[in-house]
């Protein structure tokens, strides 16, 4: 495939045989960044195997249809030239890490150059990827600022996302760092709404994009609400189903029915009490967040015929999960 000679596609410096070939051989990066590179030579090379066996398997970039997958994947670095790999910045805590990292590359003699900050986690002491954030171009201010605060997620079967979650009883600076951290997880995962039970901690508090990328509330993305404590009432006779999806359960979207429009009171980070009417998506995220406080998952909402054909499927995304293998 290589001269031993041949410089690394990933930038390194070193030579293929002694930087990203062991990786594509079945050895296991040490790091994200390792990793990042090993993925990156990957694409230039034309092996998908190893990309998807590399993806974690609660990524959005995950597909049951590996067939499918692979060829997706071979058409693209058929199709790119990839003249550099630039690292700007890694932070690892425990086990998740980011790698930001431009990618020169051309497609049809035209410039597709991006930049993108990787998620990583560590599943079984394997490095896998989760996700990234993308803007297009060389765009070294992507780089972030102080220490990774990203948190782990609880997937589907964790017995946390099961329990009923505890009141808050007082707003402390922990709880504010809390809330940062999910701020930043949740933006991280492409989220809407992130409930505390998800990052394991069985407390009734979640946050939410004030406005989520929908075809109803347009592109906007926002400010965040904290919501401490909520309490629906008065739910409209009205309702309408729409497409949900769970950071917990990853790869799955289904149509639920939920009230158009419902009243909330909580508690905010600063101590205020509110009380609103809230309708359409709004409304959604509120009944499905507080959902999560109080132990039940938007497939709960399917019918049981639904839910009887779904759960071989949760039952292979748990055993994917927990052995941390897309293939």
């Amino acid at each position: 495939m290589s001269n031993p000679k041949d410089l690394c596609p990933c930038c390194s410096g070193k030579s293929y045989e002694s930087c990203c070939k062991p990786f594509h051989d079945g050895y296991l990066p040490e790091n994200a960044v390792q990793l990042m590179r090993s993925r990156y030579s990957a694409y230039f090379f034309n092996i998908p195997n190893y990309i998807i066996a590399t993806t974690h398997p609660a990524s959005s970039r995950y597909s049951e249809n590996k067939f499918s997958w692979k060829r997706n994947i071979s058409q693209f670095a058929r199709n790119s030239t990839f003249h550099k790999l630039e690292i700007l910045d890694f932070k690892e805590r425990g086990d998740l890490a980011t790698v930001t990292f431009t990618a020169f590359i051309s497609q049809e003699g035209k410039d597709v150059t991006y930049t993108e900050r990787s998620y990583f986690e560590k599943k079984n002491k394997c490095w896998l990827y989760r996700g990234g954030q993308i803007t297009e171009g060389h765009a070294p201010n992507f780089v972030t600022t102080g220490q990774l605060r990203l948190l782990p997620l609880a997937y589907y079967g964790e017995p946390i996302l099961r329990r009923k979650a505890d009141p808050v009883i007082e707003i402390t600076d922990d709880l504010r760092t809390l809330v940062e951290e999910m701020i930043e997880t949740m933006d991280a995962c492409d989220g809407i709404g992130l409930a505390a039970p998800q990052v394991h901690h069985s407390i009734r508090l979640f946050v939410m994009q004030t406005q989520s990328n929908t075809e109803e509330r347009g592109n906007d993305s926002g400010g965040i609400e904290v919501i401490i404590n909520p309490i629906l009432s008065e739910p409209s006779v009205e309702t309408w189903k729409a497409p949900e999806g769970c950071l917990s359960i990853p790869t799955f979207r289904f149509l639920i029915e939920r009230h158009k429009e419902i009243t909330v009171e909580y508690t905010t980070l600063d101590g205020s009490q509110i009380k609103k009417r809230v309708s359409g998506w709004q409304a959604r995220v509120f009944q499905h967040e507080t959902d999560h406080i109080d132990g039940i998952l938007f497939i709960d909402r399917l019918d049981p015929e639904e839910q009887s054909q779904l759960l071989p499927h949760l039952q292979s995304l748990e055993r994917r999960i927990h052995d941390g293998r897309a293939l």
